[in-house]
Parts: structure tokens; sequence; C-alpha cells
């Protein structure tokens, strides 16, 4: 065996004998030992491949460099450019939760002010200060529907502008409305924190709620193309998106919207409790007359409202037989009441009190669209006569359940006709007590005001002397 030496002696000390010596720099070590490591990779490669050959059936260069090149470029899905990957809900995330801050916790910071204040004072404050901190919650959420959804989904171009329009109805006059009260009940507050008066600013700004008159009539129809635009997997997506994130506080648009139109139904209640601990007798005057300029605004929204929604579930109904066909449907102006109840059988029916007359139907669904089908004869209000049945005075249930044991029945009506031959009966049961009330009210305000009218028109009608 050859031996490499490193010496720098010629030969042996000791013996002299003589020694090959071979003089080896770094240079050439290193390269030895290159050439030795790149021969060790390339067995252990042929090593792999044969292991690879024996595992799977034999290919050509061409197929072994298209199998390789797969993995460095997954091959991508032929789809449409405009198809949307599914929704995957994230994470769940922490929602915006508002504070619900009083007029005392901000000022217990000072401390001093409260204890000045008697019982009946703070009250008046705490009042409006309610008001105030409202205004500012509905103007940040309206801000979230005008430029998070509105504005997005005309930018995306997942809706027309008319459909914008029908959705929206006019948000862009709201805003400036409310931001004009935010800063009115400012320039009333004291250095202090307390607002002594506030009635004349408020009847003053009022009938600026007049935009709402035709924004809440507008959402009768602005909800059904919501519900139909669902539908459409891209919007669907983007609702669902918005939904989940934090800005949205876990509220759908409708939800945002609605809330709008929920808080302009209640100024009326917000501003008697301002006037009912106000002591200036001015200003008790002043807020006094908001409060009837408020009423008459909610009205008013109210009967445009019921007026729309005259229109749509008018134009939804349709008739078995053609005697169901009753004149005073389509005179009807305003839709007082609408909701489910069950009758003495168990069916779920749907009951629709107009001005003109009361029609219950049921649910049917054609075409994929949903509809109300006349059941019975339609009743009118000047024929319609309403009954509160006390619980347990009639036996409810389906022919089956007769002869079993039977629950108490509660919160039961009956409505029928006053002459008995032009149709019959309904026994009717609510879901419960408040619901009971609610529709007794308003069959006994419906039936009430036709009593009126006809009044006044047999008055007009006599002849004078």
């Amino acid at each position: 065996m050859d031996t490499l030496v490193l010496s720098s002696f010629s030969s042996c000390i000791t013996c002299g004998i003589k020694i090959a010596v071979i003089d080896v720099d770094s240079e050439y070590l290193w390269s030895k030992q290159t050439e030795l490591q790149k021969k060790s990779r390339r067995k252990s490669l042929l090593r792999v491949s044969s292991l690879a050959n024996l595992l799977s059936p034999k290919a050509t260069r061409k197929e072994t460099l298209k199998r390789s090149l797969s993995f460095k470029v997954p091959n991508l899905p032929n789809t449409p450019r405009n198809t949307i990957s599914p929704y995957k809900a994230p994470p769940p995330s922490p929602g915006r939760c508002r504070l619900s801050r009083t007029w005392s916790d901000m000022m217990n910071e000072d401390g001093t002010m409260l204890s000045k204040l008697s019982h009946h004072d703070i009250k008046h404050q705490e009042a409006i200060y309610e008001l105030y901190q409202g205004e500012l919650d509905l103007i940040e959420d309206l801000n979230v529907v005008k430029n998070t959804y509105r504005d997005s989904l005309h930018k995306l171009q997942l809706m027309t502008d008319g459909e914008l329009e029908q959705i929206f109805g006019p948000i862009d006059e709201l805003m400036p409305i409310h931001e004009d009260l935010v800063n009115r009940m400012k320039g009333q507050r004291l250095p202090d924190g307390t607002t002594q008066e506030i009635g004349y600013q408020l009847r003053e700004w009022i009938p600026s709620l007049k935009v709402y008159i035709s924004f809440c009539a507008n959402q009768v129809f602005g909800k059904v193309l919501l519900d139909e635009k669902k539908n459409d997997p891209a919007v669907d997506d983007f609702l669902q998106r918005c939904q989940e994130s934090p800005f949205s506080r876990k509220l759908d648009l409708w939800g945002l919207l609605d809330g709008a139109r929920g808080r302009f139904m209640k100024y009326p209640l917000l501003l008697r409790s301002i006037h009912k601990y106000s002591t200036d007798w001015l200003d008790c005057q002043h807020l006094a007359e908001a409060v009837r300029l408020a009423e008459e605004v909610v009205a008013e929204a109210d009967k445009k409202t019921g007026g729309a929604k005259c229109i749509y579930y008018r134009a939804r109904i349709s008739y078995l037989y053609d005697d169901q066909k009753h004149p005073d449907i389509e005179k009807a102006t305003t839709l007082l009441c609408n909701g489910t109840l069950k009758n003495n059988k168990g069916t779920k029916l749907q009951l629709f009190l107009f001005d003109t007359i009361l029609v219950v139907t049921r649910l049917v669904t054609h075409n994929g669209q949903q509809g109300f089908q006349v059941y019975r004869d339609p009743i009118p209000v000047s024929q319609l006569v309403v009954e509160d049945l006390k619980d347990g005075e009639v036996k409810m249930g389906s022919f089956r359940s007769a002869f079993g044991s039977s629950q108490t029945s509660r919160n039961l009506l009956r409505v029928s006709f006053k002459d008995s031959n032009l149709g019959q009966s309904h026994t009717l049961m609510s879901t419960d007590e408040h619901d009971k009330r609610q529709w007794l009210t308003h069959l006994h305000q419906a039936v009430k005001v036709t009593q009126t009218d006809s009044m006044h028109k047999n008055d007009k009608d006599k002849p004078t002397n």
C-alpha cells in the first residue's frame, strides 16, 4: 500500500534508510476530498433511482421530466375568470361591542357635579344624553352601510345603480340630519357638562325627519329585492364576509338598515322622556311641540309604509274561486296589520287586515315564488265582528286529537260576518297574549274607523232644511 508522508526529512534519522517523500500542499488535499464526496453522492443517487425503478413502472425520459415538473408547477383547473371561491368562515373574531355609557358615567371622572344635582335633575341629563349618544351610534352605522356596503357593492359591480337605490333608499340624506342634531346638542351643552335647555333646538330639528317617510316606505320593496339578490353567489359571499367582520358587530345588512328605521320610530318616546324631567316652563312648551311634530311624522311614515305593503301583498294574493275576488281588496289603500295565526284545526293561516277588508290566506309557492291563496271568503271591515274568546272556551285541534287528551286552548279570538249568510267565521289562535292584544287592537280600531266614516257619510247625505 502506498503511503503518503508529509515530512521535511529525506532519510530516517536513526537508521539512515531513504524515504520517498511527497510534498502535498493544502490545495491538493482539498481537490482529493472534493472528488471523493462527488463519487459518494453519485453512488447514493444511483441507489435511490434504482429503488424508484423497482417501485414504479419504467418511464421514458420525457415522462420522467413531466412528472418532476408536476411537483414544481401545480396544474390549475380550467375555471372561468369570474368564478368565486367558496366562502370559508374566518376564525371567530371579537366583535365591536358598544359601551353603554350614561351621563353619570361620563361625569364620574369629576364627581363634584353629581353631588350638586338632585335625582330629578340627573334623570333629565340622562334622558338628554341618551338621545345624544344614540345619534352618534346611528351615524356610525349609517357610515358603515354607506361606505362598506353600498359603495363596495357599486365598485365591485355586484348590483346596478337602480338596485342599490331600491335597497338603500335616500341614505345619503339621513346622515346630515343626525349630524346636525349632534352639533345642536353640543352647542347647548354647558362647560360643566350639563344641558339646561334643548326644547327649542329639537322643535326646529324635528321637521327634517320627513325624509324618513320615503325611506320607510322604500324598505318594503328594498327588503324583497335584497332577499332576491342573496340568491346570487357573489352577493351572498360578499354579505357573509361583511357580517363576519368586526365592524358589522355581527349584524347583517338588513339589521343595520332596519336599525335606522327603528331609531326613527323611537323619537316620540325619547322626546317625551326629556319632557318628563324638564323643569323650565318655556323649554317644556318647546318639547311638547317637538313631541307632537315627531308623532305626526311617524304617523305619516306608518301610513306610507302601509300603502307600500298594501301594493306589495295585494299583488301576491291569488284566488281559488272567482267569487272570492271582493272589490274591497282593490279599493284598499293601506295594510294595517298582517301575520300568522292558527285556525281551530291547527293550520297556519296568513292574515292581512287592510283598511277596507280582512283577508285570510294560506301560504303557497308557485314557480318558486311565494304567494298567498285566499282561504274562504274575505270579510269586509264594514261587516266585521271581532270576539275576544276566553282561554279554554273553545276546543282546538284536528278530528284525531278530539278523542285524545287535549290541552287548554289559549290566546283565542274569532272574526265573523255580521250577516252569517255572507260567509263562515274563523276561530284563530295567536302565539302569545301580546300578539293577541295587538290583533284585537288593530281589528277594533279598523271597525271603529269604518263606522265613523260611515256616520260622516250619512250626515252629509242627509238633506238640509
